[in-house]
């Protein structure tokens, strides 16, 4: 089947890889380089630009990033893929563990931590509490989207509203 996606015959295929599972680790070695040249990154806003943020500015940031992983075509593939072969195979598992999960709470902790500095925050929250609690109710928005995509629309207006809630519990 991989050969005659890529229009070659089998034996051409192995003259580059010597086993299947050489292939299908190339294939998530290919996947996740896809998937991280494909993500908006939320955490490559400098602390200056974070320090001019707005509520709306957040909501949009946001917005932009879920869109994008909503709608990014690579992405979709690679998160079908991980979803679907996390169970057979460990690396598929933790590359789906690191692109819903790890990754966004990171991205989460990250822009957290440029805010609360960027704006001189005296805040008293545990920044690893925090970054879950900003994150997982979007991962489980988008999550919902993925698999009810007339959901979208609502889970939109959702994440704006968290966004909206955790901003007031932060700023002063």
């Amino acid at each position: 089947m991989i050969a005659a996606a890529v229009k070659v015959t089998p034996p051409s295929l192995y003259k580059h890889f010597k086993r299947k599972q050489e292939i299908l680790d190339e294939i998530i070695s290919r996947s996740d380089v896809n998937y991280q040249a494909h993500l908006f990154h939320i955490d490559d806003f400098t602390d200056e630009e974070v320090g001019k943020f707005t509520l709306d500015d957040f909501t949009e940031v946001t917005l932009s990033h879920v869109n994008n992983i909503l709608h990014d075509e690579v992405i979709q593939s690679v998160r079908r893929l991980c979803i679907v072969e996390q169970f057979r195979n460990e690396a598929l598992r933790l590359q789906h563990l690191n692109h819903v999960y790890v990754g966004n709470e990171e991205a989460a902790k990250n822009l957290l931590i440029k805010l609360i500095r960027a704006k001189k925050l005296n805040v008293a929250y545990d920044i690893e509490h925090l970054a879950k609690l900003f994150s997982l109710p979007i991962i489980a928005t988008v999550d919902r989207c993925y698999c009810d995509p007339e959901y979208e629309k609502e889970g939109l207006e959702y994440i704006s509203a968290h966004v909206k809630y955790i901003w007031n519990r932060i700023m002063p």
